[in-house]
């Protein structure tokens, strides 16, 4: 399946009838593939985010990155009835946002079997530009990618949540921790850091637990409600010196 679905939300069915997308067109209009992929899963972040470009993209001089499908819904603004834009030509329909880039479907360009083409936007650069004759095509030219921590700035919500469902090793989840130690909501970041704290690789606990320690120590005054529950997970861990080290992590901001 192309789609990972978010652990921290809950699926959502797709919604029913025919529902007002732009100005001239509706969820009718949504193109089959769409169709047949949010009917597997109704929204979620890419297997594969990375696609050649012939042009640059603010990702990089000859690609571009996708990462989230938008659901057939309108519950979350991961729903595609609240990612539609009035400053943009009502021919467009979009189904994934990154913050200011964006993938829309054109139709005013439409192929031989009624299917629009991608236009990728990016609103900051005003960098428009078709990167595919239809979104089968697109899914199609996409491989996998495990994306670059920046050393300055912060990477996007969506960035962050992709980057941590596709991390390869606990060495880059350890880097991803490290940028998300500060700045970003803390009940957010716990959330996933329980999700990760029942991980089925011990390294990816390891990298977690020291983790979850820099934020007990260090942003006490920061801490959201389930904070001792994320401890209380290492301390019934299956491996002894993860829980040997909850309880010293226990202890020390008990005391402090």
């Amino acid at each position: 399946m192309p789609l990972i679905q978010n652990p921290l939300e809950k699926p959502i069915p797709i919604m029913k009838g025919n529902s007002a997308l732009t100005s001239r067109l509706s969820s009718d209009d949504l193109p089959r593939s769409y169709y047949q992929l949010v009917s597997r899963q109704n929204g979620g972040y890419m297997e594969n985010m990375r696609f050649s470009t012939a042009e640059p993209t603010s990702d990089g001089l000859n690609y571009g990155l996708i990462h989230y499908i938008l659901g057939l819904h309108e519950e979350t603004s991961h729903g595609i009835f609240q990612q539609q834009r009035n400053d943009l030509p009502d021919y467009f329909i979009v189904f994934s946002a990154n913050e200011q880039q964006l993938f829309a479907f054109d139709y005013s360009v439409i192929d031989d079997f009624g299917e629009p083409a991608i236009r990728y936007l990016d609103l900051e650069t005003d960098n428009w530009q078709t990167v595919a004759p239809n979104l089968a095509a697109l899914l199609e030219k996409t491989n996998s990618y495990q994306m670059e921590i920046p050393l300055v700035g912060k990477m996007t919500l969506s960035e962050v949540e992709h980057s941590l469902l596709l991390a390869k090793d606990a060495a880059y989840l350890e880097n991803l921790w490290l940028h998300l130690e500060d700045g970003f909501d803390k009940q957010w970041l716990f959330n996933w850091l329980a999700f990760f704290a029942e991980h089925a690789e011990v390294s990816f606990r390891k990298a977690t637990l020291q983790a979850l320690e820099t934020q007990l120590l260090y942003f006490r005054l920061q801490l959201p409600k389930n904070a001792e529950d994320v401890l209380d997970l290492f301390l019934s861990d299956e491996k002894e010196d993860l829980c040997m080290q909850a309880e010293i992590l226990r202890k020390e901001y008990k005391d402090n």
